[in-house]
């Protein structure tokens, strides 16, 4: 009977829950007990957020939306461990193409329709939560700046979305404790790109850990899907994964390097955001990436 399975689905939940939380929400955690904010953390913060998010496009969500493969282990029926190469099915070449343009479409549409900065969206950031304008004179960051930087976060959070939907579906689908701890600690950089810009909005604490818990529930909803239905089609979850990196490009170039590059003074410390931003990526792609598709 159905209700057999229930002690299943709450493990599964719970798994999910421990991933989509433990990575985006640390990842916020970090950010906010990062020191107060200057001009040059700005700019070293952002160089970073761009880092961490050119790289997971190429070492994870092109990947997924073509089509990747890797080798697996298994056992024989003599109990002899041995290696096998696995493909995976992803959306191809074309398809992840038109999903990239659709993800950069959707950040200049963005744009275009926040011309006027409507910064106040659902109540996230009132005026009264924002840096007050002797901090702002401070950092030398005008209005326009500030609504970017929201704008970046909101645009992050949408990838990152995409991104943890599909990855939910690892959980639900193999219900391993393994594969939800992985998948959180290499949400944790996922996590702290949402943070950062908003953070140099000036919004509280308590609503940044709100807005990256919410990106990181994403995995949640995938898992509970990918626990009754057993997986996305490959074209679906390939697009997904296009259309998230579409999403990254587009934010990362017009809006995330600008602002580092107009915050940061050292090209020093610049770089070395940089190397550490996709230092980051690789090692935990390289180190949990095989237990996310066990």
């Amino acid at each position: 009977m159905f209700w057999y399975n229930w002690p299943t689905l709450l493990q599964v939940i719970a798994f999910a829950v421990m991933a989509g939380l433990l990575g985006t929400t640390l990842g916020g955690v970090i950010t906010i007990l990062l020191p107060k904010l200057n001009r040059s953390l700005i700019g070293v913060l952002f160089s970073f957020s761009a880092a961490v998010l050119i790289a997971l496009v190429f070492v994870d969500l092109l990947p997924h939306a073509i089509g990747h493969g890797h080798y697996h282990f298994g056992i024989d029926d003599y109990g002899r461990p041995y290696q096998y190469w696995f493909q995976h099915s992803g959306a191809g070449l074309w398809l992840t193409v038109l999903g990239i343009a659709i993800g950069v479409g959707f950040i200049l549409l963005l744009d275009k329709f926040d011309k006027h900065g409507h910064e106040h969206v659902h109540g996230i950031l009132p005026h009264n939560e924002h840096c007050s304008h002797k901090d702002l004179e401070v950092l030398g960051m005008s209005e326009r700046d500030r609504k970017r930087m929201f704008r970046a976060a909101f645009s992050i959070a949408f990838a990152i979305i995409l991104h943890d939907f599909p990855k939910g579906f690892a959980i639900g689908a193999s219900g391993s404790a393994i594969v939800a701890l992985a998948i959180g600690v290499a949400h944790i950089p996922e996590g702290m790109t949402i943070a950062i810009p908003l953070k140099a909005t000036g919004a509280k604490w308590h609503k940044i850990i709100g807005i990256c818990s919410l990106a990181g529930l994403a995995t949640l909803l995938g898992a509970v899907s990918g626990y009754f239905l057993g997986g996305l089609g490959p074209y679906v979850s390939g697009i997904m994964f296009a259309v998230a990196a579409g999403c990254v490009i587009g934010v990362v170039f017009k809006e995330i390097i600008p602002l580092s590059t107009q915050y940061v003074s050292n090209i020093k410390w610049k770089m070395a955001a940089i190397v550490l931003g996709i230092a980051l990526v690789v090692i935990l792609n390289y180190y949990f990436h095989g237990y996310t598709h066990m």
